[in-house]
């Protein structure tokens, strides 16, 4: 192989060359593509968080109110909790200009994605100053992220949260580190605390980071020139909370009792026992398990196959670390120092939860800030001053971070499919449903089991199936079908319609496995619904 070239390619004379360009051009196709290739069908089946956030979009973008009737709300109530803001606004305009779909609903996160990937490509490129190939590690890594990749194609809140954080982590490196004073400064410090203010709307742990952020904020750069700046934030940042407490105010236990629920901090225990609980906890989400060889175990969250990371990122992020600890220059620069404070802030909330752990929702931030320091590991390596030995390092560091990208994509894309219509539950929900329809039956029963949160999927998919005829749709809990009637239900409660004599057409929906599936034997789709039609 050709150093020389090698070099010239991978390095800082590669940039501005075509090869370069190429590539880059290459690697935000390739972005743009597993993203949005069947989006709406990939996790497979929407879970019932999806359809309530679609559904309340749904009645916004044509009401104005939300299911509970209320117009414009703070927060959304949805199955006895309150969902955040920002991603089901963002839905709703989404849809009004593109129309409702399952697609459209899942686009919003591509859209925060989309966001969150620009604000840290530009932070890169400013920390970094110009480094074009520190900058091309970083969008194949956040491009790619596990951690990033998996949100970014389901309908949750948490999306938003990153994008709120990268957009405050480039503000705060503009308004500290760039020798731009006047109008236009105080304008980014009033977009720095409207991103942090913005951020406690977007997911639960963001009520807990967003304060620590801002505590950080002014135990880091405080000093007398900072002053008006610390100031300038902290007030957008307390204005926008506004709406945030006049809506506790008026609903006490609101935004509380979701955390009464999965946390332990509420339970009769010792406090010594808590504080043991949240080390636990914490400490679990540092272990090699969660970032790079198992992840969430929660298929909804994760798909099983390696951690939130990249062992790429993971190796990068520690050498990140020592290279921060061991260069004064590095370790004296405060943006370096924030963002190993908020580092190690990122597990807090998820840490103070009970149940399954670790919950790769509630510690998404934590991959977004290895990321950013493993870019310090990928610039030491630049460093080296052995020409050969660095070009050797470089080659195989990224023959096998391309090697972890594939094989990470080929299992989404291949194995993953069936095994996340499991964890969603409601695979071919709105395929019965319009099969229901198109028998044109006098009405339609759906019944409302196992869970009673299940009257969402009927509530979204009854605004995406066609049904010119306007055939009556309604949930029971203990139908009893009539002739000319069809009814709709999940398979797990086959056995208690079992004693309903009148004779009846089966129709199961179900979805063959393409022929590589086939072929690498991955797991056959569940029929999760079913439909019969009394005649």
């Amino acid at each position: 192989m050709n150093w020389e070239k090698a070099s010239d390619f991978f390095i800082s004379r590669a940039y501005g060359n075509r090869s370069y360009n190429f590539v880059v051009a290459l690697v935000f196709i390739a972005i743009l593509i597993a993203h949005l290739y069947q989006l709406d069908a990939i996790p497979t089946g929407f879970f019932l968080d999806e359809s309530a956030i679609g559904y309340n979009a749904a009645l916004i973008a044509q009401t104005g109110m939300d299911e509970h009737g209320i117009y414009l709300p703070t927060y959304f109530r949805s199955f006895n909790d309150y969902k955040a803001p920002v991603y089901i606004y963002t839905a709703t305009l989404i849809f009004k200009l593109f129309g409702i779909s399952e697609f459209n609903l899942r686009f919003t996160s591509f859209t925060f994605y989309i966001l969150s990937l620009f604000f840290t490509l530009i932070l890169i490129y400013k920390i970094f100053q110009r480094s074009k190939i520190v900058w091309l590690y970083a969008l194949l890594s956040f491009g790619f992220l596990p951690h990033f990749f998996t949100v970014s194609r389901i309908a949750f809140e948490v999306i938003s949260q990153l994008t709120a954080t990268s957009a405050t982590a480039l503000l705060v490196w503009m308004i500290f580190h760039e020798d731009k004073e006047g109008k236009l400064n105080y304008f980014k410090v009033l977009l720095c605390g409207l991103a942090l203010g913005t951020s406690v709307y977007t997911y639960p742990t963001a009520r807990i980071l967003s304060f620590l952020m801002l505590i950080s904020l002014w135990i880091i750069y405080y000093e007398r020139n900072n002053i008006k700046k610390l100031i300038g934030i902290t007030s957008t940042f307390l204005f926008c909370l506004i709406p945030y407490i006049l809506f506790s105010v008026n609903n006490p236990d609101g935004l509380t009792v979701r955390f009464r629920k999965i946390s332990y901090i509420f339970e009769s225990i010792p406090i010594f026992k808590k504080v043991l609980i949240f080390i636990h906890n914490y400490i679990i989400y540092w272990s090699p398990d969660f970032l790079i060889r198992s992840g969430d175990t929660n298929l909804r969250h994760a798909t099983g196959y390696g951690g939130v990371v990249f062992s790429i990122t993971w190796f990068l992020f520690l050498l990140g670390v020592i290279n921060i600890l061991i260069n004064k220059k590095l370790i004296l620069n405060k943006f370096n120092i924030f963002l190993l404070v908020n580092l190690f802030l990122s597990p807090v909330g998820a840490a103070l939860t009970s149940g399954v752990s670790p919950h790769a929702l509630r510690s998404l931030l934590i991959s977004y800030y290895i990321l950013l320091i493993s870019c310090y590991g990928f610039k030491f390596i630049l460093s080296i001053k052995n020409y050969y030995r660095k070009q050797g390092l470089i080659t195989c560091i990224l023959i096998f971070f391309l090697f972890e990208i594939i094989g990470y994509q080929f299992n989404y894309f291949i194995f993953y499919p069936p095994q996340s219509a499991k964890a969603m539950d409601s695979f071919n929900f709105k395929e019965s449903l319009q099969a229901a329809v198109d028998q044109n039956p006098k009405e339609v029963i759906f019944m409302n089991q196992p869970s009673s949160l299940n009257y969402i999927h009927l509530k979204f998919y009854s605004y995406l199936i066609e049904n010119p005829k306007q055939i009556p749709i309604k949930q029971v809990e203990h139908p009893v079908p009539s002739l000319g009637s069809c009814l709709l239900y999940h398979r797990g409660h086959e056995a208690e319609i079992a004693h309903f004599t009148d004779h009846f057409t089966e129709h199961e929906i179900g979805k063959a496995l393409n022929p590589i599936q086939s072929l690498l034997k991955a797991e056959k789709y569940p029929a999760i619904m079913k439909v019969r039609c009394y005649n």
